[in-house]
Parts: C-alpha cells; structure tokens; sequence
C-alpha cells in the first residue's frame, strides 16, 4: 500500500541516521546521489513477459513491442514486478505518496500516453536528489495479424471496354498508382494515405500495347529511379519514366522478340526473349541492354523457357531467405487449362526460373485464373479467380487456405470484374476492379502491423 505522510516518515529516519552516528562514530558517511531507474519490468500479460526501455537522457520507461489488444483490462490492476532504483520511489497526484511494488497497480493512466503517461520520483539515497520519471505503456488498440480492407472513390464512373492494370510509380520522391484504361487514358493519384484524389492522364501508349504486361523497373543506384516497362502484340518493348510518354526501347528490342517483361528483382529486368523460334530468359540490369546472350563460340547461353510458364498477367514478388538470400516468386495466367494447382515459379538470379510445385495431396493452392502471389509480412499469399479465398504458405510450396484474420472482404466473393493488383510502399494492397463494362472499384487493405510505427 501507500503510505501517507512521507515527509514526517522520512525526516524521522534521517533524524534516527544523524543520533545513531553521532552515538557510534565520528566518521561521514557518503550516500549515493544516484536517482535513476535501473531496470523495470510488469506482470505476465497473457503468459508473456513484455521488455520494457528506459531512456535515461529523456526519463522515459515504455515497451517497444506493444502489449496485444484488450491488455487494458489487464494492465487496470497488475504488479509490477521489477523496478530497480538505489533509494525508494513515490508516485502519485497532486501529493506524492510512498511507492509499494506488493500492491496492483493501476496502469491505465500510462497506457498510450493517456494524460502525458504516469509519472514516478525517484528519491536517492542522499534523501536529496530526485529525478522523475515517465511510464508510457503502448497498447495495441487493432489486431496486429488482421487483414483489414476499405472501399475508396473509385477512379472513373464510366465503365471502360477493355482490360486495365495498376502499377505504382515513383517520381521525385512521390509515389503514385496508375490505372491504365486505353492507349490514350489513365488515371492516378498519391498513394499517400489521406490522398486518394484521381487525375485523368492523357498518356501516349503504343498503339498494340498489352496493357497487363505492364511492369515498374526499380534499380539499385542511389536514385532508386523508377520507370515502367510494357510489351506489345508486335513483341516490342516499350518504357516510360514519367508514365505518360512512352518510348520503344531499341536495344532491348535488336534482334530477338521480346513475349514478356518481368520486374522481380531490385535492379534486373527479367524479359521472356524469343531467338530462332526457341523462348528463352534474358536479363538487363541498367534497363537498356540484355546481357550477352551467346559465348565466345557462338553458342546461346541463355536458360529455355519451361512451355507451361506464363506469359500472361504475370505477377512476382521478391522476398529475402532466412540466409538473406534475394529470391523472387512468379505466378499467372496458365498457358494449359485443367492443371490441379496454380504452379509457382522461384528464382534466385532473374534468368532461370524453376517451378517449385506441392507434392501434398492436400496442400496446394488451387489453380486460379489470373492469380496474385506477394511475399507479405513474412508469409507468402495467393489469391485471384473469383477473389473468394487466400492462401498462405510459409514457404511458398505448402500452401493452406487462410480462415481468420488475414481474409478478403465478403463483397469480393463470386466476383466477375476483371481486376489488377498492386502495393504501394506503405504496404498497401490495392485491387482495383473495371473492364468489360463492369462497374468500376477500388479496394485498399493492409495488414495492422506493417502500418504501426514500430515493428
């Protein structure tokens, strides 16, 4: 409990220490001036003992790693089973009152920086020097695993003919998503949270441009300098650096047929190339050039591609191995119908690709038309058809179908509306729904703890 009246407690012991002195001895004693928290530490909290931080320069005592939702029914009377101090602490307002660690204690008024936090002093040894301190309690107020989706103002009210891909782009500092309708029309908006306001863009896409092949290059250079990739019915290959104008990519185009572009690692452009008839992987690392595709002899070095690869609505996602080996994982459109699982593609270099496919009876992920794979959060997803399930996988060959907290909404279900995906550097999963003269929609989710400040 509390004790109250602790300056008439204390002056009475520092009375007793000056008669007992002067009774046994004539020598000074020297006590400590030290008046800062050591160590501090609270009660399980669902079995689990949460770190707590003291920053010593600013006199704060919090958690890095939030305590999980609905701990405030818990924290409303706890112990707190370490506070580590050379003298004794008091707390409390407007009369401070003796701290004892024996008691439940109300943390309440700590949680979230609740009413500035709870503050405690610190008294030193010397009965002089004091210092107080401040105790934040972070409390998640979401469920940090959950999945969680909002409907925004969807980009257009006019129902478009054709397809239409979202791809985000950064330029000078500014991330925005565009959604590519025609040849002639776009439109885009900030990615910013609280931004979403969309533009009409006039753009000047090639005449046979193949709108889902469209693909966002990031390089490694200092700039991280952007610029979006696409394919035509003609087997070219285009680029854009504003996403507006768009030029042929000559030397990329010399002497091979490009099918297809894939932006699946940092700093390497990944092209399906067709030489003498044979498709074949071919990699650029400076978005200009493919590397030498033949040796000394003549001969092409270059890795065939499988026959059952996609070439379609192709989606990769990079992701780093528990060795922090840089892998990426490919999925899309199948080129044969009837296959009993959506076929995952991994590749550690960009110019060879391997299909890395369940051999479980019941542990796969269904085929899907037009599938979505992301390496999000530590786990892999897949979704895509009628957007009416997701599967995880730990290692992106296993896969389990997904039942709480990481889910579609339940408007997706059954859904007819073509539709493209892509996420932004907040982490922000867009689905934007449209094409065919479907009613147009956007869809932004994101899972709670990749938007909390501290991971």
């Amino acid at each position: 409990m509390r004790i109250k009246f602790l300056s008439v407690i204390v002056s009475f012991l520092i009375v007793s220490i000056a008669v007992s002195s002067c009774l046994d001895s004539d020598d000074n004693y020297e006590y400590s001036s030290d008046a800062t928290v050591h160590a501090f530490g609270i009660d399980t909290i669902h079995g689990k003992h949460y770190k707590f931080s003291i920053d010593q320069l600013n006199r704060r005592i919090f958690n890095k790693d939030s305590l999980p939702v609905g701990s405030d029914t818990i924290i409303d009377r706890i112990l707190i089973d370490t506070f580590s101090v050379n003298g004794w602490i008091t707390s409390g307002s407007p009369t401070d009152t003796l701290f004892n660690m024996a008691d439940s204690v109300n943390l309440l008024p700590a949680m979230n920086k609740n009413n500035g936090g709870m503050e405690f002093t610190i008294h030193a040894a010397d009965g002089v020097t004091t210092r107080k301190y401040t105790l934040e309690i972070r409390v998640h107020l979401q469920d940090p695993d959950s999945l969680v989706w909002k409907e925004m103002t969807p980009f257009s009210n006019t129902a478009i003919s054709g397809n239409q891909k979202a791809v985000t782009l950064k330029s000078q500092s500014t991330e925005e998503l565009w959604i590519y309708t025609s040849y002639t029309t776009a439109y885009k908006t900030s990615t910013a949270p609280g931004n979403t306001r969309w533009e009409t863009v006039n753009v000047k896409l090639p005449g046979k441009a193949k709108l889902n092949s469209i693909v966002n290059f990031k390089t490694t250079n200092a700039d991280k300098k952007e610029t979006l990739y696409l394919v035509t019915e003609d087997n070219e290959v285009y680029r854009s650096e504003d996403g507006n104008t768009w030029q042929n990519a000559t030397e990329l185009n010399k002497d091979v047929k490009v099918k297809a572009v894939m932006a699946a690692f940092p700093g390497i452009l990944t092209g399906i190339v067709e030489i003498e008839g044979i498709n074949y992987f071919n990699i650029s690392k400076d978005g200009v050039n493919w590397e030498a595709e033949r040796n000394n002899n003549g001969e092409i070095t270059l890795a065939k591609v499988p026959d059952n690869f996609p070439m379609d609505n192709i989606y990769t996602s990079d992701f780093l191995t528990t060795n922090g080996i840089m892998q990426a994982i490919a999925v899309g459109t199948p080129r044969t119908s009837g296959e009993k699982q959506t076929l995952m593609w991994f590749s550690m270099n960009g110019s060879d690709w391997e299909e890395m496919s369940s051999t479980s009876y019941d542990a796969y992920c269904p085929e899907m038309n037009n599938p979505f794979v992301m390496h999000y959060g530590g786990l892999f997803y897949c979704f895509g058809d009628k957007l009416n399930a997701i599967y995880s996988s730990i290692t992106g060959i296993s896969w389990q179908k997904t039942t709480k907290k990481f889910l579609l909404p339940e408007e997706f279900k059954d859904n007819t509306a073509p539709y493209s995906i892509s996420i932004d550097e907040n982490n922000f999963i867009w689905i934007i729904f449209g094409g065919k003269n479907t009613e147009n929609k956007v869809w932004r989710g994101r899972l709670n703890r990749l938007g909390f400040e501290e991971q």
